[in-house]
């Protein structure tokens, strides 16, 4: 006698019993102009501590591997992998550090904290004889920094399995990202992107820039001022800094920065000579060896304020603009002490940030070299993307966490949005788990955005059954909050889990159909016999909730039963049949 049973699968969860949180994509925090890994030091050690995001892995590459200033050639100057100088081992890629910065090891561990650093002082084996080897290695051309990304990026990928990586620059830094992210080659092709074939093969999901000169910063020495040599200010990244030059030896006419604007290199290249102008240790601008090349800026000109249209920002990332205007800045300048206000990030005509519609900007008070230590700003503008279209990915039987945070103009209403590969699932449950986090409604959408269910959160630990609709296999899940001044301390946590439910034959003489199931409230109940059935339904505690009669075929009102899971068992003379009924209201 063959006996169908009903199939019933439920993943057990028990909240905060991971030993260590998880973001939707890793983030990889990039420092400035003779900066290191210890640029964001308080920040991330927060992320490390509070968050409990895993401990600081370190990517070492080398953007001066020749160890000569006066050369710059991509394939001779950018190593990332170990290699032997001066018969000395250089060990460069992964390090990792738990308390101490000059405690590591060379390996990485389960995080998803990392940071990129150039400087050659923080590299184990640069520490030569008279001086440190790789001079100038964090004061190298953005198109090297660029280049160097592009390795990082593949190696948290790799290591992580993750799609997408978070990126956040502080000043250069963020010049980096952005070189990473628009240069293209004369057939349009860019030339750092992780898969140039693909729409998103730059696998960036959100860029957060802090203090950056997207319009170029002329605080730093210039040593075309003058006509003796400036050594402070004759770095290729000083170089690419600058937003124009005061004395030209070659062109007349082009005082926008080459790297910047565009231009042809021999414009700044220098005299020499006893009475010349040296100006910088070269002029090579895109590191192919040769200095007389016509440069494509990533801005679009001087007299713009945007990136070039020619060579734009992609438009399926989220870009936040971190600012800073310094009250101790004295010298008629309005800034953060470093950059000039205006300068710290792209807008058009109307001061609206660009790429228009997903940019936002953050104001701060603090002085150049402290917005990146500050969490609260940093986790800010981490915050997630609130449109359907720049939605973070997630996947079941993952958790993960979030913020509630003030937006654009401290609006305390957050949306974080995000996307929720189901495979072939008919029933998902969302786990939701925050304490003072802020949220207060959780709303999920079909894949053409149409709302499914809209709920109300009124405690901390809630789940929710959500069908999910035949013909996808995603849903969108928003978060909606109100955010406070200690919302962003306390991150959310979220996770989800199939639950997989077959109605088939139970017992050799009697089958019973339930639908549909999952149900908003209102469930038919079909018996194959025409005897009368005695119907109870038992919650997730065994308790009987509700008991009647049935005959063949019934209608019920099930509204009145809380959200959840339950059995239903039938009983006919000595037969019985049980089945699961999930109620989502």
């Amino acid at each position: 006698m063959k006996k169908y049973l009903v199939i019933f699968v439920l993943l057990c969860l028990v909240i905060n019993i991971y030993s260590q949180n998880k973001l939707p994509y890793p983030i990889i925090f990039v420092h400035g102009l003779a900066g290191s890994e210890n640029t964001f030091g308080e920040t991330l050690e927060y992320l490390r501590d509070h968050d409990n995001l895993g401990e600081i892995n370190v990517f070492d590459i080398v953007l001066n591997a020749d160890d000569n200033t006066e050369i710059a050639l991509m394939s001779e100057d950018v190593k990332w992998e170990n290699f032997i100088y001066d018969d000395t081992e250089i060990k460069l890629g992964r390090r990792n550090f738990v308390s101490s910065i000059d405690d590591y090891v060379h390996e990485w561990t389960d995080s998803n904290l990392f940071a990129l650093n150039f400087k050659e002082e923080n590299i184990e084996g640069a520490n030569g004889f008279f001086g440190d080897y790789f001079d100038q290695s964090n004061e190298s051309a953005i198109f090297k920094q660029g280049y160097a990304l592009n390795k990082m990026i593949q190696e948290v990928l790799n290591y992580t399995g993750a799609e997408k990586v978070i990126l956040v620059g502080h000043s250069m830094g963020g010049l980096c990202i952005r070189e990473y992210l628009q240069r293209t080659d004369e057939n349009n092709v860019h030339v750092n992107w992780i898969d140039p074939t693909t729409e998103d093969g730059h696998k960036v999901a959100r860029v957060i820039t802090v203090g950056t000169p997207h319009l170029g910063s002329n605080t730093s020495p210039d040593p075309t001022k003058s006509s003796t040599p400036n050594a402070m200010g004759t770095t290729e990244a000083n170089r690419d800094l600058l937003y124009e030059y005061d004395n030209y030896t070659f062109c007349e006419g082009y005082p926008q920065g080459i790297y910047l604007f565009g231009g042809n290199e021999n414009c700044i290249k220098g005299e020499g000579g006893l009475l010349g102008n040296s100006t910088f240790k070269n002029v090579d601008v895109n590191c192919n060896g040769s200095e007389t090349d016509d440069i494509i800026g990533i801005n679009e000109s001087p007299e713009s304020f945007s990136y070039n249209p020619d060579m734009p920002l992609p438009e399926n990332i989220k870009y936040t603009y971190v600012t800073s205007i310094w009250i101790g800045w004295d010298v008629g300048l309005v800034g953060d002490g470093a950059v000039a206000i205006d300068r710290q990030w792209l807008y058009d005509e109307n001061y609206n940030p660009v790429p228009f519609g997903i940019t936002d900007t953050i104001l701060t008070n603090q002085f150049h070299t402290s917005v990146p230590k500050e969490p609260s700003t940093v986790i800010r503008g981490m915050d997630e993307p609130n449109t359907f279209s720049l939605a973070y990915g997630l996947k079941l039987n993952q958790e993960t966490i979030g913020y509630v945070t003030y937006q654009q103009d401290w609006d305390s209403i957050d949306e974080d949005i995000f996307k929720l590969h189901c495979e072939e699932n008919n029933t998902i449950a969302f786990v939701y788990n925050g304490e003072d986090s802020g949220v207060n409604t959780i709303e999920f959408y079909d894949f053409n955005e149409n709302l499914l269910l809209s709920k109300d959160i009124t405690s901390i630990v809630d789940t929710t059954f959500v069908n999910i609709p035949e013909t996808d296999n995603e849903i969108y899940v928003k978060l909606i909050g109100n955010a406070t001044s200690t919302s962003w301390e306390n991150p959310y946590k979220i996770y989800s889990y199939p639950v997989d439910i077959t109605e088939n034959l139970v017992n050799n003489y009697i089958t019973a159909s339930i639908f549909p199931n999952p149900s908003s409230g209102m469930v038919t109940i079909q018996l194959s016999d025409k005897r009368l059935c005695k119907l109870s339904i038992y919650n997730n505690n065994s308790t009987k909730v509700f008991e009647t009669e049935v005959n063949q075929n019934k209608e019920f009102d099930f509204s009145f039963l809380p959200n959840g899971i339950y059995t239903i068992k039938l009983d006919i003379d000595n037969e019985s049949i049980t089945k699961k009924l999930v109620i989502i209201n």
